[in-house]
């Protein structure tokens, strides 16, 4: 596990970005997995094409998004973990929390073929929900990534979090939770597409 440790940071130094795409990208993939298996049980008739979805958009646009703007807190309050500085970054990372589910669920639906005005209302009915349920789990995190765990371990940490908010999230997206008029594809529940997204599996080198 340290050797693992070790080339995981020596290489998260060289290839920031590559490495937390890849990251997150699993963790999108253990957390669809357990939404479908676990959760929803649907044991042969799971959805794969969901799953590569999930990948997909977490690796590709969360990723990159969330390595930025980790990177760019880190300039503008510093890497002290003092409380009130954690206070502060976190406080400003939670902040894109709405842009971040939002692209989420627009490229998601994009992907699946989803009309504008479905996914107009689908941001409308599901992003507030959303966005408070990431709150709720993610400001406590982050304060205690940022406060009190060494920057070596923080992806680690945070990926246990990231792989259970995403399969809640995956969950939640596709069992229904609310409804967003009529979509090009005659359904009018959003929970047919999967919506589920956060800040998450992202380390950064301080």
């Amino acid at each position: 596990m340290r050797g693992f440790l070790r080339w995981y940071s020596q290489n998260l130094k060289k290839h920031q970005f590559a490495m937390n795409m890849v990251t997150t990208g699993t963790v999108f993939f253990l957390g669809d997995i357990l939404s479908q298996q676990v959760i929803e049980k649907k044991g042969k008739d799971h959805e794969l094409e969901r799953t590569v979805r999930s990948i997909s958009v977490g690796s590709f646009y969360i990723a990159p998004f969330i390595t930025y703007l980790y990177n760019f807190a880190d300039k503008v309050f510093g890497t002290s973990q003092t409380i009130p500085n954690s206070l502060k970054k976190t406080g400003f990372i939670c902040l894109f929390s709405p842009a971040v589910s939002g692209g989420y669920v627009i490229i998601n639906n994009f992907l699946q073929g989803k009309s504008t005005s479905y996914t107009i209302d689908q941001l409308k009915n599901d992003l507030p929900t959303i966005v408070l349920v990431q709150w709720k789990i993610w400001i406590p995190s982050h304060f205690i990534l940022l406060t009190v765990v060494p920057l070596r371990h923080r992806m680690f940490l945070s990926n246990f979090v990231g792989v259970l908010w995403t399969c809640y999230l995956t969950h939640a997206s596709n069992t229904g939770t609310s409804h967003a008029g009529t979509s090009n594809t005659g359904s009018s529940n959003t929970g047919t597409s999967n919506t589920g997204t956060s800040d998450i599996g992202i380390s950064h080198n301080g």
